[in-house]
């Protein structure tokens, strides 16, 4: 087997137990959830996606749907199809500015706060978790990851709007 095929199968295996892990990591933030907060029951059932619109809606500014959007990297139509349902949840409420009643923004209602943090917290696991890894590479071959990742999101980007 050649380098690049060899690569592949492990980008392959990678992409494989990283998302068992992603379910694992979920199902353990719902039980987390469940624990800290049980009388939330809208809390009970969230998606990924619907987390992530969660996290950037608590981590500040004024989050309307394209700002979410552009932030997590979906389509505004999914954005709204999410934010709907956080509305109606009552994770999220939403609001518009003065002079401008034209956009509307999103904020966390107290439920949606605990989210947030039981959220974050995890997050902060997560990435402390991939600092401690990547501190045993160099700064040259950060320098090249960081390039490849790089090169491999617009690769995902091109072939999103392609289809």
């Amino acid at each position: 087997m050649d380098v690049k095929e060899s690569i592949f199968q492990q980008i392959l295996v990678l992409s494989h137990k990283q998302e068992e892990r992603r379910k694992q990591r979920h199902d353990r933030f719902l039980d987390e959830i469940n624990r800290l907060a049980p009388d939330c029951a809208p809390c009970k059932n969230l998606s990924l996606t619907e987390l992530h619109v969660i996290q950037c809606i608590g981590l500040g500014g004024d989050a309307n749907v394209t700002a979410i959007s552009q932030k997590i990297g979906v389509t505004k139509s999914a954005v709204s199809k999410i934010t709907a349902k956080l509305l109606t949840k009552g994770l999220i409420t939403r609001y518009q500015l003065h002079g401008n009643q034209k956009e509307v923004y999103f904020r966390l209602s107290r439920q949606g706060e605990a989210v947030f943090s039981i959220h974050e917290q995890q997050h902060q696991n997560i990435s402390s978790e991939w600092k401690a890894f990547l501190g045993r590479y160099t700064a040259e071959e950060l320098a090249f990851l960081h390039r490849l990742l790089q090169d491999a999101l617009e690769l995902a980007d091109q072939k999103q709007r392609d289809e």
